[in-house]
């Protein structure tokens, strides 16, 4: 193999293959080649690795155990080694174009050892040589440390979108802030527009007092020529003092949150001290450049289902749109969160007659109600009626509540988890009876009943209704210890899709792993039970992992892993997603390692494994093992 093999060999790896031309070709002349037979140790648990190794062909086994037993040579064929696993258990299989022991090299002794299964060849690079390319290049550092979160940050690096991935960690102070123009509350509607139109400007903030507002070009229109009131009247009635703000240190991204949320097209920007100024909301999308403020503004106007029909479908555009631009599903949650409870809200009240809308609370469940829908999948909500209260046309409401989603785009549950379903559109007191028998009685279905209802979040309607019905759900759970663990046991109902040699287990009709049940699942259901145990508001997992760390319930570097972890779970299902969508293709919960590439894979793997390191965390603490 010639120094110029070696060298495209080496431009093959990552995170090698990141480094420039000169610096592949002095590492390349650094490697040499090395020839092992079958049963052969390579590196002892405990012992300090000599080099980092490339297989070129052949199969190298992780153990778990001394390679110096008897089992070493079973160790001589694939197959024998199988069956040698009770005295030592392989923890990986390593083939061509594999690398191994960079975490050892980096810590200075590995955890595991290394055996030879068949006859391999390998390119090796002495520990001073990778020692020091770490030092040169922080990149193969990040890419090799065994934190998940650590390599998927360095994953993240690798993405071909990285220059756009920028806004996602732009700051509100990076986007232009109009300076504050300040008026006081006494002086005159006319005088307020003379100063906007001297300023340049289509909001002023207003001094009353000790308090501050905020007028904008709209409101002093309206007041003149709706209201007719005279523009000699003090400008400080038409001032809104409840502020929608942010500190300027704050990520862009949060404010076309807040925006979306709130329904406001600028924010003033200020901290304890000072107000900095005006955010725009024209100034923040010309510096994100994406069209979600276009759907926000659709539902906003719709005076029809049609329009909203339209603004529903746009939105897997932008999805895509942001997806392809480097932001992290995490937002995208987000932002998808915030314009379905808009959408949602808007259909009810086109529905909706206003005695309806004083009296119910419309909730979403699952993973709506989590805030980590992506894209468009089953409807799942529910009706909460105040006690009492009745309305004749409730059935034709609900019904069409249901159909039009389902025009929209949002397919039926499987299960008729939809306010058109009586059993999920009832009074405040039934929800409390029901409530009752899935704790006091529980089955294996009402378990699944719970969990979707814990979830929910109200989205139009009198949300005092949901609070009651949850202050409810905790009393009679009380201090039910059986409750908590049977309601946790399914985390481990499923297998993660990780086989023996840490190879994916994939479905034998589709050479497809189900993403949601092997990865998602245990991490949400499992996060789930916890926070119902501790009794915790939030509704989102990543929220709720957040909260559960900041009670010491595990480390702090164990949470984050989590939220890593979970965050590229989901952005692998989405991905598969859209990639289905774009080739016509129904979207669901699968995907094929195949389509992934070889860091992709590498960290898909290393996220199971922290998926399973959770699942034994539930069943010690649920003490899962001593239940039926």
């Amino acid at each position: 193999m010639t120094n110029l093999d070696q060298k495209a060999f080496l431009a093959r790896q990552p995170p090698f293959n990141r480094l420039a031309e000169t610096e592949l070709a002095s590492l390349a002349g650094e490697l040499r080649i090395g020839h092992f037979g079958s049963g052969e140790v390579l590196l002892k648990a405990g012992e300090t690795p000599a080099c980092l190794y490339f297989i070129i062909e052949g199969a190298v086994y992780e153990i778990d155990g001394d390679p110096d037993q008897p089992a070493q040579e079973g160790a001589k064929s694939l197959t024998a080694a199988k069956g040698a696993q009770s005295l030592w258990c392989v923890i990986a299989l390593y083939g061509a174009e594999d690398i191994f022991d960079a975490g050892a090299l980096l810590e200075g002794t590995g955890t595991h050892s290394f055996v030879v299964g068949k006859p391999t060849r390998c390119l090796q690079m002495p520990r001073p040589v990778f020692l020091q390319a770490v030092q040169n290049y922080p990149q193969l550092a990040s890419f090799y440390n065994r934190k998940i979160s650590q390599r998927l940050a360095a994953l993240h690096e690798t993405d071909d979108n990285r220059d756009l991935a920028a806004f996602t960690i732009a700051k509100i102070q990076d986007a232009y802030i109009h300076p504050p123009v300040f008026v006081s509350a006494q002086q005159s509607i006319y005088q307020a527009a003379l100063t906007m139109k001297a300023h340049k400007t289509n909001s002023i903030l207003v001094q009353y007092g000790d308090e501050i507002g905020i007028v904008t070009a709209t409101d002093l229109r309206e007041a003149a020529i709706i209201q007719r009131q005279s523009v000699d009247d003090p400008v400080g009635p038409l001032a809104t003092y409840e502020l929608i703000s942010m500190e300027p240190d704050d990520f862009l991204f949060n404010a076309l949150l807040r925006m979306t949320h709130y329904n406001v097209n600028r924010l003033v920007i200020r901290d304890v001290k000072t107000i900095h100024g005006i955010l725009e909301q024209i100034d923040l999308l010309s510096y994100l450049s994406n069209h979600s403020h276009l759907i926000a503004l659709q539902i906003d106007r719709a005076r029809s289902q049609e329009d909203l029909k339209w603004a529903s479908r746009d939105l897997v555009n932008v999805i895509r749109d942001l997806h392809d631009k480097g932001i992290k599903i995490r937002y995208i949650m987000q932002l998808v969160s915030e314009l379905n409870k808009k959408l949602l809200r808007k259909l009810f009240a086109l529905i909706a007659p206003p005695e309806l809308l004083e009296n119910a609370c419309l909730l979403v469940l699952g993973s709506e109600g989590r805030e980590e829908q992506v894209l468009k999948t089953d409807q799942d909500n529910a009706l909460i009626l105040r006690d009492g209260f009745s309305h004749p046309d409730l059935e034709r409401i609900t019904r069409e509540f249901t159909e039009s989603l389902l025009d929209f785009g949002y397919p039926r549950c499987p299960g008729n988890i939809m306010v058109s379903n009586p059993y999920w559109t009832k009074p405040m007191a039934a929800f409390k009876d029901e409530l009752f028998q899935w704790i006091v009685h529980p089955t294996y279905d009402s378990f699944l009943q719970f969990a979707i209802f814990f979830d929910a979040m109200a989205v139009a309607g009198d949300d005092n209704l949901l609070r009651h019905v949850k202050d409810h759900m905790y009393r009679l759970l009380g201090d039910h210890r059986s409750f908590y663990s049977q309601f946790a046991k399914s985390t481990v109902a499923f297998e993660t899709p990780l086989g023996f040699f840490t190879n994916f287990v994939v479905e034998k009709d589709r050479d497809e792993l189900d993403i949601k049940k092997g990865g998602i699942f245990p991490i949400v259901h499992g996060i789930r039970s916890l926070a119902l145990e501790y009794r915790l508001p939030q509704t989102n997992t990543v929220d709720r992992i957040t909260a559960l760390s900041q009670r010491n319930l595990f480390k702090p570097s164990f949470g984050i892993e989590l939220i890593e972890v979970f965050t590229y779970l989901s952005t692998l299902r989405a991905e598969a997603g859209l990639r289905k969508i774009r080739e016509g293709r129904t979207q669901d919960n699968y995907l094929n390692p195949k389509d992934l590439n070889k860091i992709q894979r590498e960290v898909l793997r290393d996220s199971f494994k922290i998926v399973n390191e959770f699942k034994k965390f539930i069943g010690y603490h649920f003490k899962l093992s001593m239940i039926s």
